[in-house]
């Protein structure tokens, strides 16, 4: 019988790494094989959609090709749990994986604008829509989410436009302007046959280029039959070419009538009206087509460019203002709501006088013009004084911020700023807070009347309904007490506390003090050391109890009544009882003079009384020799420093018999 024997240490030592490399491998097949049971998105098997429910987009009829084939990755990151989308690719970049730019038009001379800035998906859904090229809309209404409508669905419809916009124009790019397909004047003639006969007459006998089409006719719509444009010279509109032009049968087709544009333009138009002596430079040197297209245009009066752009070839710089933050709104839609083209340069080519134009749409200010109340500069002076036309660094159009413009009629403007407090608003330059710009029915143009002005920026509703409020506060006549604009005074007062005070209080210059006293507070005109200003709860206007008020200075007295006998009134608090807050005839305020003060409440006359004070009336006594008015370490507020006989109430040794 073989005997089975227990394998050697020596034995087993290669095998045992083996053994943990197999099960370890298997460990992390069960954990993962666990992960793909858990969650797919975290295994490379899982689907973006089984998280990401796109079933909607799922039932378009037309879907991007990845997106069809659950090709997340085509065009996306994954991310995991990390809820942030996160593209292959910025832009067009990622249009550029599969789609070639060449073949898009992207390397044309013209580009479409939304597709130019990689805004792809303005145009088309990235993943599936229900038309073609993935447009989220129908053709022409994907097109006229940024084009005007109305300019394609007047009375006549271009017959191409029919058909959709890229009938005529390419989608994302071309070579020729306005994103056409072909010069205009090829794609004019794949309808029109500019050679024939009827094409010729219709057109005055005149061979017209077609590449000048766009000159005369609208290309998508126009109210007339002929798709005229909607500006047209009026000997165009009669096909009476040869106003203008030699009659078709000479030699020299298309020529001049007359010499030069302006001896042309003048033989029709009076000179007085276009051209007057001082007119604009254009006109004053006859150079009309500077400005207008001689046969027809999309803009008003034949101009060659929507009237701003048109200006700004000349007047940049003005263009420039209406891009500040402060912009006057007919300057950035059209220059001739103020302007007109043939005008006088004297007067900047104003339709009328400078404020009567501003207050032809401005009519509150017209309003306010026939007011009592009206701003000097603003009845007796011109809009322009303090407002730029076009545009403006300040608001409202303002020369400068409004606190030096004020402060160029108001001279003590600056003063205030020198001031040792000056109102909020004044600081920031912010006049127009309290005053209005033009008129008002309150004196110094003020928005509200002086304490409805006040609170709208100080509210002071939770102290008015306070128990106790200072009459002119109750009666909201804050400049009683402060000045609008500025003060050497703290709190903007009109004068030194103490004298705003003495108004209607004592006023503490005139309180006798030989022989007497003054509170400290008092006489330094400190009067908010003690009192509130508007409203409290506790009489006098108090902040606090009475002898919470002393002990903010006598912090000293406060600290020895915690260990030592107090004086009865001290101890309750009622410093009042025997000294007066503001000032007396007699030393530490006292109210009366010793011992008449202190007999108030101490019967001098009693026997007990006698007995204690060697047979004397309390009439006879200083009780400041012996006795602490507050609070002292020993029984019945005796001195802390004694003499020793009196220590030892050993009085027979200085007053033998109990004389005094």
């Amino acid at each position: 019988m073989r005997r089975l024997t227990r394998p050697s240490r020596q034995a087993l030592a290669p095998i045992i790494p083996i053994a943990f490399m197999v099960l370890t491998l298997q460990l992390l097949a069960t954990v993962a094989e666990a992960q793909i049971d858990r969650g797919r998105r975290f295994s490379a098997g899982g689907e973006c959609v089984s998280c990401h429910e796109m079933k909607e987009q799922f039932g378009a009829s037309m879907r991007h090709e990845p997106f069809e084939d659950k090709d997340c990755t085509g065009c996306h990151k994954p991310h995991g749990m990390v809820g942030v989308l996160r593209l292959k690719e910025i832009g067009r970049g990622l249009c550029y994986l599969c789609h070639d730019a060449e073949e898009l038009g992207m390397e044309s001379t013209v580009v479409h604008k939304p597709a130019a800035d990689g805004r792809c998906s303005q145009c088309h859904d990235p993943h599936a829509a229900d038309n073609e090229a993935l447009l989220p809309a129908k053709l022409t209404d994907t097109c006229y989410e940024c084009h005007d409508r109305a300019a394609f669905e007047r009375k006549h419809v271009h017959e191409p436009l029919e058909d959709g916009c890229f009938a005529c124009h390419a989608v994302h790019g071309s070579n020729y302007a306005a994103l056409l397909k072909k010069p205009m004047a090829e794609l004019c003639a794949d309808c029109h046959e500019t050679e024939k006969r009827d094409f010729t007459q219709a057109h005055g006998g005149f061979q017209v280029p077609a590449e000048g089409c766009g000159t005369c006719h609208s290309p998508h719509s126009s109210d007339s039959s002929s798709l005229f444009a909607a500006s047209v010279h009026s000997p165009m509109m009669d096909v009476d070419c040869e106003a203008c032009h030699a009659e078709p049968s000479s030699d020299g087709e298309f020529a001049l009538v007359a010499d030069g544009g302006e001896e042309l333009c003048l033989s029709c138009h009076d000179v007085d009206e276009m051209a007057p002596e001082g007119t604009h430079g254009p006109v004053a040197d006859g150079e009309c087509l500077e400005c207008h297209n001689p046969h027809g245009s999309r803009q008003q009066v034949l101009l060659r460019q929507p009237v701003t752009q048109l200006c700004a070839e000349c007047h940049a710089e003005i263009l420039d203002e209406t891009g500040m933050p402060s912009r006057h709104s007919p300057a950035r839609e059209d220059c001739t709501l103020c302007h007109q083209a043939h005008g006088q340069t004297d007067r900047a080519l104003l339709a009328q006088d400078a404020t009567l134009l501003c207050l032809g749409c401005h009519e509150e200010q017209q309003a306010e013009r026939g007011m009592d109340g009206a701003h000097a500069a603003f009845v007796d002076g011109d809009c322009l004084d303090c407002h730029q036309a076009h545009g403006s660094q300040f608001a409202a159009l303002t020369l400068t911020n409004r606190f030096d413009l004020c402060a160029e009629c108001h001279d003590t403007a600056n003063e205030w700023l020198r001031q040792k407090s000056a109102h909020r608003p004044v600081q920031a330059g912010k006049c127009n807070d309290c005053h209005a710009a033009h008129a008002s029915d309150r004196p110094a143009l003020l928005r509200a009347s002086g304490s409805e002005l006040c609170v709208a920026c100080h509210d002071d509703s939770d102290d008015q309904a306070l128990p106790v409020v200072h009459p002119p506060f109750a009666d909201q006549e804050c400049s009683t007490c402060h000045q609008p604009h500025a003060s050497d005074h703290p709190g903007l007062l009109i004068d030194s506390m103490s004298m705003v005070c003495a108004e209607c209080h004592d006023d503490p210059s005139e309180a006798s003090v030989a022989g007497g006293s003054i509170h400290a507070p008092y006489a330094n005109s400190e009067c908010t050391s003690c009192h509130l200003p508007h409203a409290g709860r506790i009489d006098g206007l108090l902040p606090d109890t009475v002898a919470q008020i002393c002990f903010q200075c006598h912090q000293d007295l406060r600290n020895r009544m915690d260990d030592g006998e107090t004086h009865d009134p001290a101890a309750e608090g009622a410093c009042l009882d025997c000294h007066d807050a503001h000032h007396t005839a007699e030393p530490s305020l006292l109210t009366e003079a010793i011992p008449d003060q202190c007999l108030a409440c101490h019967d001098g006359d009693d026997g007990d009384f006698k007995r204690r004070h060697l047979g004397l009336a309390g009439a006879q006594l200083d009780c400041r020799r012996c006795h602490d008015p507050h609070v002292a370490e020993k029984s019945g507020l005796i001195q802390r420093v004694q003499h020793d006989p009196f220590e030892a109430n050993a009085c027979d040794v200085c007053h033998p018999g109990g004389q005094p």
